[in-house]
């Protein structure tokens, strides 16, 4: 990599985001890593982030299409992941991605390494 990719991941579930952070960093990205939307909203101010990875449904009322926004506003051009286990309609990723997501990655992962390869393609 020329410079660091810096990545911002979003998820409620604290063992993702801990098994992702882990996966990212030893392929040589900065990682950044958040449990709710709030403060995953100040880091999209503070810092310019190549990619997002964010889970879809979160508590505290800040959703990932909250920090979808937030991403484009703060970060125009980021890319964004956007994944979850609760999305079955056709409908509700449709949303997602008409919304700006680059990809949409259904949880439980099928194959961590091969979402891993597919999510760190985006900036490559």
């Amino acid at each position: 990599m020329d410079k660091q990719k810096k990545i911002l991941i979003i998820d409620d579930e604290e063992t993702i985001v801990d098994i992702l952070k882990r996966r990212f960093e030893r392929l040589g990205f900065m990682v950044y890593s958040e449990c709710d939307g709030a403060p995953a909203i100040e880091v999209l101010k503070k810092e310019m982030i190549d990619l997002v990875v964010c889970d879809v449904k979160m508590p505290n009322g800040i959703s990932g299409s909250d920090v979808l926004k937030a991403s484009q506003t703060y970060n125009p051009g980021t890319k964004f992941v956007a994944m979850s286990g609760h999305l079955n309609s056709h409908e509700s990723v449709e949303s997602i991605m008409k919304d700006g997501a680059s990809v949409f990655i259904k949880k439980p992962f099928p194959c961590l390494t091969e979402v891993t390869r597919k999510i760190a393609s985006l900036v490559a």
